[in-house]
């Protein structure tokens, strides 16, 4: 990449307020503001965290994805699979990849059920409607959902505001390369129209935003598209407050997910490859004969609607009653090369009826899942004279139905079903907590919070289509953690906490059943005797991983200067940890480790030289 130029326009009009807030109203709070049950706050909580708040949201996002707006934060880089921020990117904290973190939006879980991962694509411009974002470092600070290992993050969608306005946004980037032709090729560009109604007869809000997101891809082959769509309302009663939220949009990308080696970074044209397989000579600085370029053909088309419901009922002076109730109804395929494979391997042979074997060649695979995931969040708080009380649960339940089929391949025989599914099978999990959370004021300047959790996981493999392995494997984990935080003077704060948490392996950990067609196993206990395997599904082979987490820290802050600091300690259990192989799709194999140990320092600040200039950085040692 040589230049890279962003042109944005934007247009932002005000309307004529549709109606004015009144100042004697009875409605319960008029405060659009909404605080989930995992906020962290500034000198009461004992947690290591950074906010992202509106402005800042406002200042530096344009069309790129969350990860590449967490990376300036403590601890945290991220990387692009197409090479410009758009599309597939993943985050890691203190060194933790995605699927050790727990993420959320509006406080409801996002880590998929299965494999742990956060598919960020699924998300396009939700930045756009996000009014603060907050991460959290360190073992158990989310009380419920995904666990979080490294951390949590918490995005905020607050879109709705007092003032009406309609808004008109254009975006575009132009990249050079060096090996192109054209000297500007026009590779990002962004469309979005949103409007906000304000307060209409002191009781709804509604907001709504339509956008478009096109990129052409740094890297050869690695386009993407995605429609956007946030759609909301918010509801004052008395004391009460109900916020409907429908949010997603679909997506076409095509592949790019191999990586290259290190040295082609030195060489504008070897770094934009996209191979579906890597290889070098014994140099290791060119690619030799076997290296195979991605084919336009792999591509991947998916849509994830998300409908939320959030309601807060003030039951009375000092409780509040929330419910949060979510469903995901998800539809998509990717297209990848299956030229390797042959007729055996794709269940078109003699065996399995299809006479005689058929010479398969130059295959597309269509690899497919629908999914359906729901759940309910419930949460009581309690206010008494020495500080708040919190119960709270949760429920979610996740059903997903993997297949497999042939989408393109020469030599198929005559008549064949072009639906035929070579592999499929159906994978439930069911996800239920109970957490109680204290926080005291010992005294008026000292917080101390106590959290345990009781949670429940259970994996269910079903209906699997050849080969008929079916599981049920439950976990159980208890979490506990404590904190404290002390207020020295008006500027100073110091904190202790002490975190313990629990993880299930990924289902792919037990049995990578979309992979059973060239060979995958069950990763379970097995006798072998008189050569027939029998497993026992009581006996997974991967065990869960522990972690304990030990935090201290210090924050200062005065008008003009603000410094926080902290260590960690974090002492890991069978922590899966990469083997130093991979699979077909070049993604790491796991195994437990017995013993881990993760360790560091981070500090953050900021000063403010002039009223319109503020210099703030951060840095980590781990």
């Amino acid at each position: 990449m040589k230049k890279l130029i962003l042109i944005v326009c934007s247009l932002l009009t005000t309307l004529p307020l549709m109606s004015q807030r009144e100042t004697d109203s009875v409605k319960y709070s008029f405060d659009p503001v909404l605080v989930t049950g995992t906020t962290a706050i500034e000198r009461e909580t004992p947690v290591t965290f950074t906010n992202l708040t509106k402005e800042s949201i406002t200042l530096r996002y344009s069309m790129q994805d969350v990860p590449v707006l967490l990376s300036e934060l403590p601890a945290m880089i991220s990387y692009s699979d197409g090479g410009n921020g758009v599309g597939y990117n993943y985050v890691f904290l203190r060194g933790f990849d995605q699927r050790r973190l727990s993420i959320m939006v509006n406080g409801i879980p996002q880590n998929d059920p299965e494999d742990h991962n956060v598919y960020w694509i699924d998300f396009p411009d939700l930045l756009a409607s996000s009014s603060s974002v907050q991460v959290q470092r360190g073992a158990g600070s989310a009380f419920y959902g995904p666990p979080a290992i490294g951390g949590s993050v918490n995005i905020t969608t607050n879109p709705f505001t007092y003032h009406p306005y309609a808004k008109f946004e254009a975006m575009f980037g132009f990249q050079e390369y060096a090996d192109s032709s054209k000297s500007l090729p026009l590779t990002m560009k962004k469309y979005s129209a949103s409007f906000n109604s304000g307060l209409i007869d002191d009781t709804y809000m509604f907001y709504g935003r339509l956008g478009k997101i096109q990129s052409n891809g740094y890297r050869i082959h690695s386009s993407f598209e995605a429609g956007s769509y946030f759609l909301g309302m918010l509801r004052f009663d008395d004391h009460m407050t109900t916020r409907v939220h429908l949010f997603g949009g679909p997506l076409t990308d095509q592949l790019v997910y191999t990586g290259l080696p290190k040295w082609t970074n030195k060489y504008p044209k070897l770094r934009r490859m996209n191979f579906s397989y890597v290889a070098t000579d014994a140099s290791g600085k060119n690619f030799d004969p076997y290296s195979t370029l991605r084919r336009p053909q792999e591509k991947e088309g998916f849509n994830q609607p998300h409908y939320e419901i959030l309601n807060e009922w003030k039951v009375s002076e000092t409780e509040k009653l929330h419910n949060t109730l979510f469903y995901y109804d998800s539809h998509g395929h990717f297209d990848y090369d299956g030229s390797w494979a042959d007729a055996g391997t794709l269940r078109i042979d003699s065996i399995h009826g299809f006479v005689p074997t058929p010479v398969i060649g130059q295959a597309i695979i269509r690899g497919g899942v629908d999914l359906v995931q729901w759940g309910w969040l419930p949460r009581y708080e309690m206010q008494h004279d020495q500080g708040e009380l919190t119960v709270g649960g949760e429920y979610r339940f996740h059903h997903g139905s993997h297949w497999g089929k042939v989408q393109y391949a020469e030599g198929l025989p005559a008549g064949y079903d072009p639906d035929y599914r070579f592999y499929q099978y159906d994978a439930v999990k069911h996800m239920a907590s109970v957490y109680i959370t204290e926080n005291v004021h010992l005294q008026e300047n000292m917080t101390l919070m106590a959290n345990v959790q009781f949670a429940y996981n259970e994996y269910q493999l079903k209906n699997e289509k050849f080969l008929g392995h079916s599981f049920s494997v439950p976990y159980y984990f208890l979490n506990p953690r404590l904190g404290l935080n002390y207020n020295v003077t008006e500027q100073l704060n110091v904190y202790f906490s002490f975190g313990y948490t629990s993880r299930e392996p990924r289902l792919r950990n037990l049995y990578a059943a979309e992979d059973s067609y060239f060979g995958a196993l069950p990763a379970f206990e097995a006798d072998t005797a008189g050569g027939v395997i029998r497993y026992d599904f009581s006996k997974p082979i991967a065990q869960p991983e522990q972690l304990l987490n030990l935090e201290f820290g210090a924050g200062y802050k005065e008008s003009m200067f603000q410094l926080n600091g902290n260590v960690y300690w974090m002492e890991f259990t069978n922590e899966l940890v990469k083997s130093g192989q991979v699979d077909i799709f070049g993604n790491p194999v796991y195994g437990n480790a017995p013993r881990t140990r993760h360790f560091g320092m981070e500090a953050e600040g900021s000063i403010r030289l002039l009223d319109e200039l503020t210099v703030s950085g951060n840095a980590s040692l781990s």
